[in-house]
Protein backbone atom coordinates (compact mmCIF):
# COMPACT_ATOMS: atom_id res chain seq x y z
CA UNK A 1 0.00 0.00 0.00
CA UNK A 2 0.93 3.66 -0.24
CA UNK A 3 2.22 5.65 2.73
CA UNK A 4 0.79 8.94 3.96
CA UNK A 5 3.29 11.01 2.02
CA UNK A 6 2.56 9.22 -1.26
CA UNK A 7 -1.16 9.61 -0.74
CA UNK A 8 -0.80 13.30 0.04
CA UNK A 9 1.31 13.87 -3.08
CA UNK A 10 -1.09 11.95 -5.29
CA UNK A 11 -4.20 13.53 -3.82
CA UNK A 12 -2.87 17.05 -4.23
CA UNK A 13 -1.69 16.23 -7.75
CA UNK A 14 -5.15 14.91 -8.54
CA UNK A 15 -6.80 18.00 -7.09
CA UNK A 16 -4.57 20.24 -9.19
CA UNK A 17 -5.18 18.18 -12.31
CA UNK A 18 -8.93 18.38 -11.80
CA UNK A 19 -8.60 22.10 -11.23
CA UNK A 20 -6.69 22.43 -14.47
CA UNK A 21 -9.38 20.53 -16.34
CA UNK A 22 -12.35 22.50 -15.05
CA UNK A 23 -14.67 23.94 -17.73
CA UNK A 24 -13.83 27.27 -19.34
CA UNK A 25 -15.71 30.16 -17.80
CA UNK A 26 -17.67 30.57 -21.04
CA UNK A 27 -18.96 26.99 -20.67
CA UNK A 28 -20.32 27.51 -17.14
CA UNK A 29 -24.00 28.33 -16.91
CA UNK A 30 -23.97 30.71 -13.94
CA UNK A 31 -27.52 31.76 -14.72
CA UNK A 32 -28.93 28.35 -13.86
CA UNK A 33 -31.20 28.31 -10.85
CA UNK A 34 -29.20 25.32 -9.60
CA UNK A 35 -25.87 27.15 -9.70
CA UNK A 36 -24.51 28.01 -6.23
CA UNK A 37 -22.23 31.04 -6.54
CA UNK A 38 -20.83 30.77 -3.03
CA UNK A 39 -19.73 27.18 -3.59
CA UNK A 40 -18.14 28.05 -6.94
CA UNK A 41 -16.24 30.94 -5.34
CA UNK A 42 -14.97 28.68 -2.56
CA UNK A 43 -13.67 26.14 -5.07
CA UNK A 44 -12.05 28.92 -7.10
CA UNK A 45 -10.20 30.03 -3.99
CA UNK A 46 -8.95 26.51 -3.21
CA UNK A 47 -7.81 26.05 -6.81
CA UNK A 48 -5.89 29.33 -6.73
CA UNK A 49 -3.19 27.72 -4.58
CA UNK A 50 -0.44 25.90 -6.47
CA UNK A 51 3.16 24.72 -6.19
CA UNK A 52 4.39 28.18 -7.18
CA UNK A 53 1.93 29.92 -4.87
CA UNK A 54 1.54 27.75 -1.74
CA UNK A 55 0.65 30.76 0.42
CA UNK A 56 -0.84 34.10 -0.57
CA UNK A 57 -2.20 37.32 0.82
CA UNK A 58 -5.85 38.27 0.43
CA UNK A 59 -5.08 40.65 -2.42
CA UNK A 60 -3.05 38.01 -4.26
CA UNK A 61 -5.89 35.49 -3.98
CA UNK A 62 -8.42 38.08 -5.14
CA UNK A 63 -6.24 38.84 -8.16
CA UNK A 64 -5.78 35.16 -9.04
CA UNK A 65 -9.47 34.33 -8.78
CA UNK A 66 -10.87 37.56 -10.22
CA UNK A 67 -13.00 37.98 -7.10
CA UNK A 68 -13.37 41.25 -5.23
CA UNK A 69 -11.27 41.42 -2.05
CA UNK A 70 -14.44 41.41 0.05
CA UNK A 71 -15.81 38.30 -1.68
CA UNK A 72 -12.44 36.51 -1.54
CA UNK A 73 -12.18 37.37 2.17
CA UNK A 74 -15.60 35.85 2.96
CA UNK A 75 -14.72 32.67 1.07
CA UNK A 76 -11.35 32.40 2.80
CA UNK A 77 -12.79 32.94 6.27
CA UNK A 78 -15.49 30.34 5.59
CA UNK A 79 -12.88 27.84 4.41
CA UNK A 80 -10.76 28.71 7.45
CA UNK A 81 -13.68 28.05 9.77
CA UNK A 82 -14.26 24.68 8.07
CA UNK A 83 -10.60 23.73 8.43
CA UNK A 84 -9.58 23.83 4.78
CA UNK A 85 -7.52 27.03 5.00
CA UNK A 86 -5.10 28.29 7.65
CA UNK A 87 -3.00 31.37 8.31
CA UNK A 88 0.74 31.91 8.28
CA UNK A 89 1.11 35.48 9.47
CA UNK A 90 -0.78 37.57 6.89
CA UNK A 91 -0.73 34.77 4.33
CA UNK A 92 -3.42 32.19 3.72
CA UNK A 93 -2.36 28.55 3.23
CA UNK A 94 -4.20 25.32 2.49
CA UNK A 95 -4.48 22.88 5.37
CA UNK A 96 -4.31 19.11 5.07
CA UNK A 97 -8.07 18.74 5.32
CA UNK A 98 -8.29 19.82 1.67
CA UNK A 99 -6.72 16.47 0.80
CA UNK A 100 -9.98 14.78 1.76
CA UNK A 101 -11.60 16.32 -1.31
CA UNK A 102 -9.18 14.57 -3.66
CA UNK A 103 -9.07 11.42 -1.55
CA UNK A 104 -12.76 10.77 -2.17
CA UNK A 105 -12.06 10.77 -5.90
CA UNK A 106 -9.00 8.54 -5.56
CA UNK A 107 -10.87 6.06 -3.41
CA UNK A 108 -13.50 5.71 -6.12
CA UNK A 109 -10.99 5.09 -8.93
CA UNK A 110 -10.23 1.71 -10.42
CA UNK A 111 -7.74 0.55 -13.01
CA UNK A 112 -10.32 0.78 -15.78
CA UNK A 113 -10.88 4.47 -15.03
CA UNK A 114 -7.17 5.15 -15.33
CA UNK A 115 -6.72 3.08 -18.50
CA UNK A 116 -9.80 4.43 -20.28
CA UNK A 117 -8.36 7.91 -20.69
CA UNK A 118 -5.24 6.59 -22.43
CA UNK A 119 -7.14 4.05 -24.52
CA UNK A 120 -9.58 6.73 -25.63
CA UNK A 121 -6.67 8.90 -26.73
CA UNK A 122 -5.21 6.03 -28.76
CA UNK A 123 -8.58 5.34 -30.37
CA UNK A 124 -9.02 9.00 -31.28
CA UNK A 125 -5.53 9.31 -32.78
CA UNK A 126 -5.56 6.13 -34.84
CA UNK A 127 -9.29 5.28 -35.18
CA UNK A 128 -8.45 1.80 -33.88
CA UNK A 129 -9.99 -0.26 -31.14
CA UNK A 130 -7.87 0.03 -27.99
CA UNK A 131 -8.02 -2.40 -25.08
CA UNK A 132 -6.53 -3.56 -21.80
CA UNK A 133 -6.52 -7.19 -20.67
CA UNK A 134 -5.16 -9.34 -17.87
CA UNK A 135 -4.19 -13.00 -18.09
CA UNK A 136 -6.55 -15.56 -16.57
CA UNK A 137 -5.41 -19.12 -17.12
CA UNK A 138 -5.68 -19.90 -20.81
CA UNK A 139 -7.44 -16.65 -21.65
CA UNK A 140 -7.11 -12.91 -21.56
CA UNK A 141 -9.95 -10.96 -19.94
CA UNK A 142 -10.86 -7.49 -21.18
CA UNK A 143 -10.94 -5.02 -18.30
CA UNK A 144 -11.04 -1.86 -20.45
CA UNK A 145 -12.01 -1.36 -24.08
CA UNK A 146 -12.66 1.47 -26.51
CA UNK A 147 -14.22 0.02 -29.68
CA UNK A 148 -13.71 1.02 -33.29
CA UNK A 149 -16.66 1.55 -35.61
CA UNK A 150 -15.88 -1.62 -37.55
CA UNK A 151 -18.13 -4.64 -37.17
CA UNK A 152 -15.99 -7.62 -36.19
CA UNK A 153 -16.63 -11.29 -35.69
CA UNK A 154 -15.10 -11.29 -32.22
CA UNK A 155 -17.00 -8.39 -30.68
CA UNK A 156 -15.53 -7.65 -27.27
CA UNK A 157 -16.65 -5.81 -24.18
CA UNK A 158 -15.60 -5.56 -20.55
CA UNK A 159 -15.35 -9.11 -19.22
CA UNK A 160 -14.89 -10.79 -22.61
CA UNK A 161 -12.55 -13.81 -22.56
CA UNK A 162 -10.44 -14.62 -25.62
CA UNK A 163 -7.78 -17.34 -26.06
CA UNK A 164 -4.43 -15.90 -25.00
CA UNK A 165 -2.43 -17.84 -27.62
CA UNK A 166 -4.27 -16.07 -30.46
CA UNK A 167 -4.09 -12.44 -29.28
CA UNK A 168 -1.37 -9.81 -29.21
CA UNK A 169 -2.02 -9.03 -25.55
CA UNK A 170 -1.96 -12.71 -24.69
CA UNK A 171 1.42 -13.05 -26.38
CA UNK A 172 3.08 -10.27 -24.37
CA UNK A 173 1.61 -11.57 -21.11
CA UNK A 174 2.53 -15.20 -21.82
CA UNK A 175 6.03 -14.04 -22.72
CA UNK A 176 6.37 -12.76 -19.15
CA UNK A 177 5.52 -16.09 -17.52
CA UNK A 178 8.23 -18.08 -15.78
CA UNK A 179 9.54 -21.15 -17.54
CA UNK A 180 7.37 -23.65 -15.66
CA UNK A 181 4.18 -21.62 -16.06
CA UNK A 182 4.82 -21.06 -19.76
CA UNK A 183 5.58 -24.75 -20.25
CA UNK A 184 2.33 -25.67 -18.50
CA UNK A 185 0.42 -23.34 -20.83
CA UNK A 186 2.08 -24.78 -23.93
CA UNK A 187 1.43 -28.35 -22.77
CA UNK A 188 -2.17 -27.83 -23.94
CA UNK A 189 -1.05 -27.35 -27.56
CA UNK A 190 -1.93 -27.87 -30.32
CA UNK A 191 -4.66 -25.27 -29.94
CA UNK A 192 -7.79 -24.59 -31.96
CA UNK A 193 -7.24 -22.79 -35.27
CA UNK A 194 -9.63 -19.90 -35.93
CA UNK A 195 -8.11 -19.13 -39.33
CA UNK A 196 -5.54 -20.82 -41.53
CA UNK A 197 -2.96 -18.43 -40.03
CA UNK A 198 -3.68 -19.11 -36.34
CA UNK A 199 -0.51 -20.20 -34.56
CA UNK A 200 -1.38 -23.43 -32.76
CA UNK A 201 1.88 -25.36 -32.24
CA UNK A 202 3.86 -25.16 -29.00
CA UNK A 203 7.22 -24.73 -30.71
CA UNK A 204 6.00 -21.82 -32.83
CA UNK A 205 4.32 -20.11 -29.91
CA UNK A 206 7.43 -20.54 -27.77
CA UNK A 207 9.45 -18.71 -30.44
CA UNK A 208 6.81 -15.95 -30.58
CA UNK A 209 6.91 -15.51 -26.81
CA UNK A 210 10.70 -15.33 -26.85
CA UNK A 211 10.60 -12.63 -29.54
CA UNK A 212 7.94 -10.67 -27.66
CA UNK A 213 10.06 -10.77 -24.50
CA UNK A 214 13.13 -9.61 -26.43
CA UNK A 215 11.42 -6.88 -28.48
CA UNK A 216 9.05 -5.62 -25.80
CA UNK A 217 5.90 -5.98 -27.89
CA UNK A 218 3.84 -8.50 -29.84
CA UNK A 219 2.03 -8.07 -33.15
CA UNK A 220 -0.47 -10.47 -34.70
CA UNK A 221 -2.43 -10.69 -37.93
CA UNK A 222 -5.35 -12.93 -38.91
CA UNK A 223 -5.08 -14.97 -35.71
CA UNK A 224 -8.68 -14.83 -34.51
CA UNK A 225 -10.23 -13.54 -37.72
CA UNK A 226 -9.10 -12.62 -41.20
CA UNK A 227 -8.45 -8.95 -41.84
CA UNK A 228 -7.42 -8.04 -38.30
CA UNK A 229 -4.02 -6.79 -37.13
CA UNK A 230 -2.98 -5.76 -33.62
CA UNK A 231 0.06 -4.70 -31.63
CA UNK A 232 0.38 -4.90 -27.84
CA UNK A 233 2.73 -4.01 -25.00
CA UNK A 234 2.85 -4.99 -21.34
CA UNK A 235 1.87 -2.65 -18.50
CA UNK A 236 4.21 -2.97 -15.53
CA UNK A 237 4.07 -2.10 -11.86
CA UNK A 238 6.90 -0.49 -9.88
CA UNK A 239 8.71 -3.86 -9.60
CA UNK A 240 8.63 -4.40 -13.35
CA UNK A 241 5.94 -7.10 -13.11
CA UNK A 242 3.63 -7.19 -16.16
CA UNK A 243 0.17 -7.16 -14.61
CA UNK A 244 -1.75 -6.23 -17.78
CA UNK A 245 -1.36 -5.49 -21.47
CA UNK A 246 -2.78 -2.85 -23.80
CA UNK A 247 -3.16 -2.95 -27.56
CA UNK A 248 -4.43 -1.25 -30.68
CA UNK A 249 -6.24 -3.34 -33.30
CA UNK A 250 -7.22 -2.37 -36.81
CA UNK A 251 -8.18 -3.76 -40.22
CA UNK A 252 -5.56 -4.97 -42.68
CA UNK A 253 -7.58 -3.24 -45.39
CA UNK A 254 -6.25 0.09 -44.13
CA UNK A 255 -2.89 -0.76 -42.54
CA UNK A 256 -0.32 -3.55 -42.68
CA UNK A 257 1.50 -5.03 -39.70
CA UNK A 258 4.79 -3.21 -40.32
CA UNK A 259 3.06 0.17 -40.42
CA UNK A 260 0.91 -0.79 -37.44
CA UNK A 261 3.98 -1.42 -35.32
CA UNK A 262 5.81 1.67 -36.56
CA UNK A 263 2.94 4.06 -35.86
CA UNK A 264 1.18 2.54 -32.83
CA UNK A 265 4.05 1.14 -30.78
CA UNK A 266 5.53 4.44 -29.50
CA UNK A 267 2.13 5.70 -28.36
CA UNK A 268 1.29 2.35 -26.76
CA UNK A 269 4.59 2.37 -24.87
CA UNK A 270 3.90 5.87 -23.58
CA UNK A 271 0.37 4.95 -22.50
CA UNK A 272 1.60 1.79 -20.76
CA UNK A 273 4.26 3.79 -18.93
CA UNK A 274 1.69 6.35 -17.74
CA UNK A 275 -0.69 3.66 -16.49
CA UNK A 276 2.22 1.94 -14.74
CA UNK A 277 3.20 5.23 -13.09
CA UNK A 278 -0.33 5.66 -11.77
CA UNK A 279 -0.25 2.16 -10.29
CA UNK A 280 3.17 2.82 -8.76
CA UNK A 281 1.80 5.94 -7.10
CA UNK A 282 -1.48 4.33 -6.08
CA UNK A 283 -1.05 0.54 -5.72
CA UNK A 284 -4.65 0.09 -4.58
CA UNK A 285 -5.62 0.38 -8.25
CA UNK A 286 -4.40 -3.18 -8.70
CA UNK A 287 -6.96 -4.35 -6.17
CA UNK A 288 -9.69 -3.30 -8.60
CA UNK A 289 -8.69 -5.78 -11.31
CA UNK A 290 -10.92 -8.57 -10.00
CA UNK A 291 -13.85 -6.21 -9.67
CA UNK A 292 -13.25 -4.82 -13.16
CA UNK A 293 -13.13 -8.26 -14.72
Amino acid sequence: MYDAGERQDLTMATARKVAGERPEQSEINRESSDFVDALARGLDVIQAFSADAPEMTLSEIAKRTGLSPATARRSLLTLKELGYVGMNGRNFVLRQKVLSLGAAFLDSMNLRDVADAYLQELAEIFHDAASMTVLDGMNVIYIAHVPSRREVRFRVAIGTHLPAYATSMGHVLLAELGGDAQAEFLSHAPFQAYTSRTTTKASELRAIFKAAKREGYAAVQDQLEYGSVAVAVAVRDSRGHAFAAINCSAETSRIDMKSMVATRLPKLQTAAARIGEAVARYPALLHSIDASS
